[in-house]
């Protein structure tokens, strides 16, 4: 027989939650009536393997960070009520837009109805529960203190997606330029070159260096910018391929770390993001070394989630943490120590709040200096483009007078 998850009220307009195991509809109504209990909502319950059926549709898309902050939020305030767990769960679904939470909230919801812990229900949906949300949530139900810890999940996912703001928003005015700059010039290769082309080739004059290159540059990308295109686009592909190797991630990430100017912003991220997640689960009481796997998980950076790594084992075996984080050499001299005056004071949690609050200013300054040197480059670069376009197109101009009195 199919089973039913229903909700009902008594006599007293409590509301009740569970699972039934019936033929249809009605007879779970005469269960409920039979135990004075009045159906207000009922919906078969699939098997695992269909109730995940409409999940991969969706499974590719992720949830916006401001979406699971706001989600996060309700929830939390729910909790804080009193109400219990699954009409929380579904009062928060009800009132999201994203496709995929309201899928997977309900989802999560089923699974709590059918017996499963609000953390082993969310640990099935890792694209929206990530290790840091499902580790607070652990420790909240855990210690008693679910609100607080969902609270603490909507503030570092508030956190994150401000620094991912600030980090785009600097970089769209450089990026815009790039792209108009790549259009004008790509026009140009092939609208304007071929007309002047045409031109000088009627009157068979001998053309400069600088000229013939442009046009035989320009006759490339008029036929065959469509292998340049699917070239292009290959290239990406491959590259995309090789960094969902762990070998390929690893030797990208240290590749990225050893970037002129680039390198150093992405080790501040990375490390903001650490000393931000490490601050958060410790604070709501997550065991030091799942703390450390999961602060490792959200760095963003294979070659800081190995040196972590590498620095919980020796946690493990009785050691300090600063210590072996400093071994490591990939942590600046300010993170190690503060974390260790941290473990001395037994104030960790909020000297890493401290870590996190300097990094985050400093990337906001990293970032703005950046921006400073990369507009002027672009011009630079722009002018150059088309101070060479123009010069090669307008140099023989100038000796058509020797030409036509031939």
């Amino acid at each position: 027989m199919p089973n039913y998850v229903y909700t009902a009220r008594d006599r007293n307009g409590m509301q009740s939650s569970g699972v039934i195991s019936a033929r249809d509809v009605q007879e779970v109504r005469e269960v409920l009536r039979n135990k004075e209990l009045f159906l207000t909502g009922i919906q078969q319950q699939t098997s695992p393997a269909r109730s995940r059926a409409g999940l991969p549709l969706l499974s590719g898309r992720r949830v916006p960070l401001n979406d699971m902050v706001v989600m996060s939020r309700q929830l939390a305030t729910l909790v804080r009520a009193g109400l219990p767990i699954v009409e929380c769960l579904h009062t928060v679904a009800a009132q999201t837009e994203n496709a995929l939470l309201i899928q997977t909230l309900q989802q999560v919801r089923m699974d709590v109805l059918t017996g499963s812990s609000l953390t082993d229900a969310m640990r099935r949906h890792p694209r929206v529960f990530n290790d840091l949300y499902v580790a607070l949530v652990q420790a909240g139900e855990a210690g008693g203190v679910l609100e607080e810890t969902l609270e603490t999940a909507a503030v570092q996912l508030d956190r994150e997606a401000e620094l991912r703001e600030k980090v785009k928003s600097a970089f769209v005015y450089p990026i815009l330029v790039l792209i108009v700059a790549t259009g004008v010039v790509f026009f140009l290769l092939t609208f304007i070159v071929p007309v002047f082309a045409r031109v000088y080739e009627q009157f068979r004059a001998d053309l400069p260096l600088i000229t013939r290159t442009l046009i035989a540059v320009s006759a490339v990308i008029s036929h065959y910018w469509w292998m340049f295109l699917l070239a292009l686009i290959g290239v990406m592909l491959l590259i995309q391929r090789y960094v969902q190797t762990p070998g390929g991630r690893l030797r990208y990430d240290q590749w990225k770390l050893r970037l002129p100017y680039f390198g150093r912003l992405n080790r501040k991220i990375a490390i903001s993001r650490f000393t931000q997640t490490l601050a958060a689960v410790t604070k709501a009481g997550v065991p030091i070394l799942r703390a450390l796997t999961v602060s490792a998980s959200t760095s963003g950076n294979q070659v800081i989630v190995e040196a972590v790594m590498k620095a919980a084992q020796y946690v493990k075996d009785g050691a300090t943490l600063s210590a072996p984080l400093e071994q490591t050499g990939q942590f600046p001299p300010i993170v190690t120590r503060m974390i260790a005056a941290g473990e001395q004071s037994g104030n960790l949690d909020e000297m890493l709040d401290q870590l996190t609050r300097f990094y985050h200013r400093d990337v906001e300054y990293t970032v703005a200096r950046l921006t400073r040197l990369i507009e002027p480059a672009l011009t630079i670069f722009v002018g150059v483009v088309v101070l060479f376009v123009l010069l090669a197109l307008y140099m023989p101009i100038f000796g058509f007078g020797n030409v036509i009195r031939k």
